[in-house]
């Protein structure tokens, strides 16, 4: 689930996979897969970034499971900042 703030101000968690699009126009609405949307305070590039960091997470929880290794939230999130850097990519500042 990625963390996202409604226009009202609300927080929100959305699973990324139910995210069919993104658009600006001139706020940013999120299109889920259920016909439903959601307009948020975050740009485009925020969501685009959450989303990449949520799916890293589960891909590197996946391998370290299937090497037999444990799983800690801080573990994964040092993996994921390794492997961005060493792909010259931001990594989002906060975790959500």
């Amino acid at each position: 689930m990625i963390g996202l703030t409604c226009r009202t101000g609300e927080t929100c968690r959305i699973d990324p996979t139910a995210i069919q699009r993104v658009e600006s126009t001139p706020d940013t609405v999120v299109f889920l897969v259920d016909g439903s949307h959601v307009a948020v305070t975050e740009s485009v590039a925020q969501v685009a970034l959450r989303v990449r960091d949520a799916r890293a997470g589960d891909i590197v929880a996946c391998y370290e499971l299937d090497r037999g290794g444990v799983v800690a939230p801080r573990a994964l999130q040092d993996m994921l900042s390794e492997i961005a850097e060493s792909r010259s990519c931001p990594v989002a500042g906060q975790r959500y």
